[in-house]
């Protein structure tokens, strides 16, 4: 067995002072800056990792941050007040602003996902 002292996640953007406006401007998170890239305080104490990969960065072709919220549509709302739309996903019923509302929490929940400047998908996911 291993010993873990903590544990974080990270994912790579093309453009270090563009994620970092956006995760601190638009989405309201506290961003601080490192010598190898970005802390996201997204839980209040376990960071989110950003680092830069300039002209070497391709977008994951999976959700990089689920972010847990009270309203997604009242978050989708907000975003879209900052200029930033929904992605929308074909076999997912997603209503006029992009949000998939199940219904029934054991069929998922609901759910919203939208693109960082480096195009990674973000989710928001209501508590």
């Amino acid at each position: 067995m291993i010993t873990v002292h903590r544990g974080f996640s990270s994912y790579s953007v093309d453009d270090l002072d563009a994620a970092e406006a956006f995760y601190r401007d638009v989405l309201g998170l506290r961003v601080g800056r490192t010598p190898m890239g970005l802390e996201l305080d997204v839980t209040g104490g376990a960071p989110v990792f950003v680092y830069p990969k300039g002209g070497a960065h391709q977008p994951a072709s999976h959700t990089v941050l689920n972010l847990v919220v009270p309203d997604v549509a009242a978050a989708a709302a907000d975003l879209h007040a900052a200029g930033v739309e929904l992605v929308r996903y074909p076999g997912f019923a997603q209503d006029a602003d992009g949000v998939v509302r199940s219904g029934d929490p054991r069929q998922g929940p609901t759910i919203g996902w939208f693109r960082d400047p480096a195009r990674n998908v973000v989710a928001l996911i209501e508590e």
